[in-house]
């Protein structure tokens, strides 16, 4: 029979595991901030660089980006709840090189969660190409 213990040790939360992966969360963060606007500047800029402006006025453009910005906050706020897969499954796992799944798993999990806000600007591009023709 098994048992619901099977999660990791009660040191969980304060070992190595942890602290490696806590050491490397303002990084996470800050890259898919970066990303984001990154995304959000290049959608705006296929818009108006392809002649289909976003907006006719500033107000337009404010309350779109506050509520663009705002589905974001929460995606990321999602995306943290991802990165504690990294420490939970290593601590699931226990892998023989711990060192090396770390740098591998935060690497995939960083491209990954990029990929989300990246596809803003992609789809938007199909779009814009779809209905140019």
């Amino acid at each position: 029979m098994t048992s619901l213990d099977s999660a990791p040790s009660s040191d969980f939360f304060s070992g190595e595991t942890w602290t490696w992966w806590q050491a490397r969360r303002l990084r996470y963060n800050l890259t898919l901030a970066a990303g984001g606007w990154a995304c959000y500047g290049a959608a705006v800029a296929l818009n108006y660089g392809l002649g289909h402006p976003v907006w006719k006025d500033w107000r337009g453009g404010l309350g779109m980006t506050l509520f663009l910005g705002t589905i974001f906050l929460v995606v990321m706020g999602v995306a943290n709840v991802f990165y504690l897969l990294g420490p939970a499954v290593e601590g699931w796992v226990k892998p023989a090189d711990a060192d090396r799944y770390r740098r591998n798993a935060f690497a995939m999990g960083l491209w990954g969660s990029l990929i989300v806000p990246a596809t803003f600007p992609l789809v938007q591009l199909a779009m814009l190409i779809a209905h140019s023709h």
